[in-house]
């Protein structure tokens, strides 16, 4: 498997921010409310210091002994008071936010999963399974620290930061304009660090994507690793994916590891600063024969001014960690957003119209489509289906059978032509409205992990247990289900490889019937399933028949004898067109086909 480049187009850090804030408005009460409690917050965290000074104050006080142990005692209990408060405050605070996190992350999970559905086959096509499942999952799950913590603890920090700013200036505005020195350097870092976290954020989820889409596509290809015994190839693999990530996260820890020490080191430079500044104050005092009184009061506010240089690095510190996870969250949000911006290649015209009712009445003219530019697949196909006619399709491999059925339910938009619904132009119609009334079976039958029950409902309510039946009745499925454990509700391992192929089919078949489409589509359905079992899906094909509108593409012609048309393609173009009969008389290209199918079962 090659790594995926996916096409990541670099947002600035503001349209990221104002998406993210987009989705956490519905919540802004939740925010104000926590916004209250910060601030708080930062008002009682920010008296500690003077506490501290003012009871180095009550020790040279004049006061008798009396007096100071009450003194003592009230500011104890104000101290205590604060803890009190801040721990309530605290609690309620991240309750809060965590609830509108999980919430937000929640509701962008929800968007991205209902937009893949809104992309096209080839476009999911050119994306590993593995990504997807890192943009839903992963990429969201890192989003949720965001909301819930680091946005509002940013914004805490940078308050409290200022807070004690003011009550430094207010203290002793010479010292804290000398330790202000710190902070341009404290500034050039983080803008410098800033990029090269983002850089390597990015990295971290281009491989975390590329581990997860490996490890998709071969524990699905298990089987085939097996067979051709390429387990030490495939293991050699996943050691080069998992090293990438690794090499990944030992970059992102590098840059981490170097910024938070950086500002460990300014952090003690600010405070040596102040200690300094106020350390020789005081000698010069006692030097210069100051009052006691007034000696006393330079070191209460040392203490103090000590207290606060050492706590406003706390929240500096705190933000290179709050930096870290933002980062992460930034990037993720940049894939994220990558998927949502990506456009939806077939999309409904703003004034597609509701099918009240669909007769089955289907028309090609003058049909043109490609895949990849230049390499028609489809080359001026004109044919007409008139309601409950059974229509087949054959022809080699490549001949633009299957892709005809995917044109008629709109999984691509041609290029040139006009495919008419009932007489209506196929893209004025809602794509669930058309793609309500007809059924599909593919050859490749998928199967949900659940029961046989919600593998034929798909987990639909309003289907009736008694109609599930009915239909797997109608379709012969109840051979082999009424002699499984539970029958209905016996239980569907991953993909269905708990099932035959054939038994596969015929589950595809009551799936397809219980949602009563006026238009079944049959993919090679018999194409690879034993003697006895096409036998029980020519007898179920045939009552279906009567039903509703068929169109089969036929791999065995045997099952295709009593179709009202057949279609024979050849490199993207209709070559014959007739009934059985009529094509076996015309001995052309139909009758070729019928010759080496006859003559290979002979042998």
């Amino acid at each position: 498997m090659k790594d995926f480049k996916e096409n990541t187009i670099t947002k600035t850090d503001w349209q990221i921010v104002n998406r993210l804030i987009r989705y956490a408005l519905p919540f802004k009460k939740n925010f104000i409310y926590a916004s209250l409690m910060m601030i708080l917050d930062v008002a009682a965290s920010s008296i500690g210091p003077i506490l501290i000074g003012y009871t180095i104050q009550i020790i040279d006080s004049n006061q008798s002994v009396n007096d100071k142990m009450l003194n003592f005692l009230w500011v104890s209990i104000l101290f205590l008071g604060i803890i009190i408060g801040v721990s309530f405050i605290i609690y309620y605070q991240n309750w809060l936010l965590q609830e509108s996190g999980q919430k937000i992350v929640y509701g962008i999970r929800k968007n991205v999963f209902n937009h893949i559905h809104t992309l096209s086959n080839s476009q999911i096509n050119q994306i590993p399974v593995g990504k997807l499942v890192t943009r839903v999952n992963n990429d969201t799950n890192t989003l949720s620290e965001m909301y819930s913590s680091v946005i509002v603890n940013l914004i805490r920090n940078i308050l409290m930061m200022l807070t004690y700013l003011v009550i430094m200036f207010a203290i002793d505005y010479k010292a804290t304009l000398i330790m202000c020195l710190v902070f341009p350097f404290v500034f050039i870092s983080t803008i410098f660090f800033r990029k090269l976290s983002r850089n390597s954020y990015r990295k971290v989820r281009n491989n975390v994507s590329n581990v997860n889409a490996f490890l998709s596509e071969n524990l699905s290809g298990m089987r085939l690793t097996q067979i051709f015994n390429q387990e030490e190839k495939k293991k050699s693999e996943f050691i080069k994916y998992s090293q990438k990530l690794r090499n990944s996260y030992f970059n992102e820890l590098m840059v981490f590891a170097i910024y938070r020490p950086l500002m460990f080191i300014f952090s003690m430079a600010a405070t040596l600063i102040v200690l300094y500044y106020f350390a020789t104050s005081i000698i010069d005092m006692t030097l210069a024969g100051a009052e006691p009184a007034a000696i006393i009061l330079r070191v209460s506010l040392l203490v103090m001014m000590y207290q606060y240089a050492s706590q406003l690095f706390e929240p500096v510190q705190q933000l290179a960690e709050q930096f870290n996870v933002l980062q992460s969250a930034m990037a993720s949000s940049e894939k994220i957003f990558d998927v949502l911006d990506t456009k939806p290649e077939i999309e409904d015209e703003n004034d597609a119209i509701e099918l009240e009712n669909f007769k089955g009445e289907i028309e090609f003219k003058n049909v043109w489509f490609q895949y990849v530019e230049d390499e028609w697949v489809l080359k001026d196909v004109s044919f007409k289906v008139n309601p409950n006619d059974t229509v087949a399709f054959v022809g080699a491999t490549g001949s633009g059978k299957t892709t005809i059925m995917s044109l008629i339910v709109r999984n691509y938009d041609i290029q040139k032509g006009e495919i008419l619904i009932d007489g209506i132009p196929i893209r004025r119609i809602k794509r669930s409205s058309l793609r309500k009334y007809i059924g599909q079976m593919p050859q490749d039958v998928f199967l949900f992990t659940g029961t046989i029950g919600s593998n034929i409902t798909l987990n639909d309510k309003t289907i009736s247990r008694e109609k599930v039946i009915e239909a797997s009745e109608y379709v012969g499925a109840n051979t082999f289900i009424d002699k499984l454990d539970g029958t209905y509700d016996h239980i569907v391992r991953e993909r269905g490889n708990n099932f035959s192929t054939g038994q596969r089919q015929l589950l595809s078949f009551a799936r397809a019937l219980v949602y009563e489409p006026t238009v079944m589509i049959l993919d090679e359905a018999t194409a690879n399933i034993d003697s006895e079992t096409e036998a029980l899906i020519q007898t179920s094909l045939e009552k279906m028949m009567k039903l509703s509108t068929m169109l089969v593409v036929a791999h065995r012609l045997s099952t295709i004898q009593h179709a009202d048309k057949i279609i024979v393609m050849q490199k993207g173009e209709i070559k014959e067109s007739g009934t059985y009969q009529d094509l076996l008389k015309q001995k052309g290209l139909y009758y070729h086909l019928y010759e080496l199918q006859y003559q290979k079962k002979s042998n």
